[in-house]
């Protein structure tokens, strides 16, 4: 790889770290129920179910704040690696469960065997890497045969994505909008550690990509040879309300007309396997 390229990844990849580490420090003030009941959101969301979980060694690819990764545990893991660039702040909630594992690395070359896992699980990482072909290619290369990769990603078009790519043209692009004062002004409103995250995530995160269905369908899973690729719909309206009234984070019916006008394609979410 050219040394441009190494420099560029290299940036990237630290200026990510940085921005969710001082994120997920933020929203390790939250209780720990309010971070569970993030978890079991994230687990449904994904369309995961005990029967694909239980007995399995599974892989958390992006873990940030380990709430999925304990959500996997807890529906019947046999053994479960979180894997982020930065070291989660929740592993004294893990230290009673020794099949649990955190990883420090990049998704761009994990020090992971082939065929190591029999599912993986990436719930809004990708979009965020410096070159997410090669991260879905790593997971593919660390899958069993017959094993199972879960992609979450953001999707292409509605208002609100259009508005935030105009936003990033002077948080990011130029950028005009410093991210010290955009803190100071969260600090000063006092916003919850959840909101301040979006924020955050959206407006300074060096990359964010998005994506079609077809996009996802063909240029990760197709072309790495998965089959039976499955889109997954994520919440329920009636689960969507009740982590809303929990004001667990924002969720929404991408199948609505109201959403796909708002949100566009909305969330993405597929499963396919080896």
């Amino acid at each position: 790889m050219p040394a441009s390229n190494t420099a560029t990844i290299e940036s990237v990849e630290q200026k990510t770290a940085a921005l969710y580490s001082d994120c997920f420090e933020r929203l390790n003030e939250w209780t720990d129920d309010s971070w569970l009941r993030q978890g079991e959101m994230l687990f449904q969301n994904v369309g995961l179910t005990d029967a694909m979980v239980r007995g399995k060694k599974c892989l958390d690819g992006g873990c940030g704040h380990g709430t999925l990764s304990y959500q996997l545990l807890s529906h019947g893991a046999a053994e479960v690696w979180g894997v982020d660039l930065h070291r989660t702040l929740k592993e004294p909630m893990f230290e009673n469960r020794p099949a649990m594992h955190f990883l420090k690395a990049s998704l761009l070359d994990l020090p992971i065997a082939d065929n190591s896992f029999d599912l993986i699980v990436s719930n809004g990482v990708l979009h965020h890497t410096a070159d997410p072909e090669k991260v879905f290619s790593e997971f593919t290369r660390i899958v069993k045969p017959g094993g199972r990769v879960v992609l979450g990603v953001y999707g292409k078009h509605g208002l609100f994505p259009y508005c935030l790519w105009l936003l990033r043209l002077f948080t990011v692009k130029l950028p005009i909008i410093p991210e010290s004062l955009v803190r100071r002004v969260m600090d000063m409103l006092g916003l919850s550690p959840m909101l301040r995250y979006q924020i955050l995530d959206y407006a300074y995160v060096p990359r964010l990509e998005r994506y079609s269905p077809k996009e996802i369908e063909n240029d990760f899973f197709r072309d790495n040879g998965l089959s039976n690729i499955t889109r997954i719909y994520g919440l329920t309206p009636e689960q969507a309300k009740y982590f809303r009234d929990h004001k667990t984070v924002y969720t929404y019916d991408t199948r609505t007309l109201f959403a796909r006008i708002l949100f566009g394609y909305g969330f993405i979410v597929f499963q396919g396997t080896k």
